[in-house]
């Protein structure tokens, strides 16, 4: 039973990092791609907290899909925090830019027409759009993180002691 559930505290850890970072991008107002990282830290370190205690720390073969599942959910949670980023942030932040290009428009009428832009895109068209060619160094860090945490034998040794 503990195999089965083993491999979810991955992924809270990567759900609960993309959450985060796209309120980091809400409060901030900036897209800050280092905090990726972070979400893979929190995949690795969610998998070494259930899987410790099912799986021996010397089964490297285990460890292995261990870490592979772990790099996958850094990803999921990259993108989780990505369409969260866009479904709460995309709206004001077009405002803003319509507002810087057109002064003389009110917020109201800016974010009316950010509005009616944001319906005519898909979800997936508007995260392209907010993509930058850092995030993928970022996301490629994140998966590093998240593979080398769960395939470090001194973490799983230090994890696998923690009741």
């Amino acid at each position: 039973m503990k195999v089965i559930i083993a491999p979810f505290g991955g992924l809270i850890g990567a759900v609960l990092g993309g959450i985060l970072w796209a309120k980091i991008t809400q409060w901030t107002g900036s897209n800050w791609g280092f905090v990726a990282i972070g979400i893979g830290v929190l995949a690795g370190i969610g998998m070494l907290l259930t899987c410790s205690r099912a799986i021996e720390p010397d089964e490297i073969r285990h460890w292995m899909m261990v870490s592979v599942g772990a790099a996958l959910f850094a990803i999921l949670g990259i993108f989780v925090g990505k369409y969260l980023d866009v479904r709460w942030n995309a709206v004001t932040q077009m405002a803003e830019q319509i507002i810087v290009e057109e002064p003389l428009l009110s917020e109201e009428a800016a974010t009316s027409i950010a509005e009616t832009q944001y319906s005519g895109s898909s979800k997936w068209e508007l995260m392209k759009a907010r993509m930058h060619w850092f995030d993928l160094v970022f996301t490629a860090i994140a998966v590093f993180a998240a593979f080398y945490i769960t395939l470090n034998k001194r973490l799983r040794t230090i994890f696998a002691q923690i009741d």
